[in-house]
């Protein structure tokens, strides 16, 4: 059996070629399995409604507009991008002290909320944690959200206790992943 060398595939191929330093290069696919992670658990990175209107797909929300646009979020996409318009735009970065301080306080409530199973964590069934966010987007992304209005309380409520459970299941399974 031939052995998989991973300098033969393209990400390494690609990272390598942007970032000459090792540090650089470790750092960047670092990145990119956090940012991976995170999007897999977002239910609308793992579907897109094909319809009428979209016969090759709605872009995971993206073309479904909302209206009115409420500080930036105007598509289904953003509306759980942004946790039911509680994180609206971009974060100034560097993050300082304070912002952690924020992060870490939010994370500290979400904790005792929104328990993590450790009997669901499926650790490195990517395709597994993929199902779970095309389910949600199924059972509930979909089916109560209204074309061209912006979502009710009742929906805005039900995507906030989503998007937070999953958000709290990726930061589970990103430890694990990292240890």
């Amino acid at each position: 059996m031939d052995r998989y060398d991973y300098k033969d595939s393209t990400y390494y191929q690609q990272i390598a070629s942007h970032f000459p330093a090792l540090a650089d290069q470790q750092a960047f696919a670092l990145r990119l399995i956090i940012h991976y992670t995170g999007d897999v658990h977002q239910p609308l990175h793992a579907t897109a409604e094909v319809s009428d209107d979209y016969p090759k797909g709605d872009a995971g929300g993206n073309f479904e507009h909302i209206s009115p646009v409420v500080n930036g979020v105007s598509n289904l996409h953003s509306v759980w991008d942004s946790v039911a318009y509680q994180y609206t735009g971009f974060a100034n970065l560097p993050l300082s002290a304070a912002d952690w301080a924020t992060n870490g306080s939010e994370v500290s409530k979400m904790v005792d909320k929104y328990r993590v199973d450790p009997a669901q964590l499926h650790n490195g069934d990517f395709a597994a944690w993929a199902k779970e966010s095309y389910d949600a987007s199924v059972s509930f992304v979909y089916p109560t959200f209204i074309a061209g209005q912006e979502p009710n309380a009742a929906y805005k409520a039900q995507a906030e206790m989503v998007a937070r459970s999953r958000i709290m299941y990726g930061g589970r399974r990103l430890a694990n992943l990292l240890i």
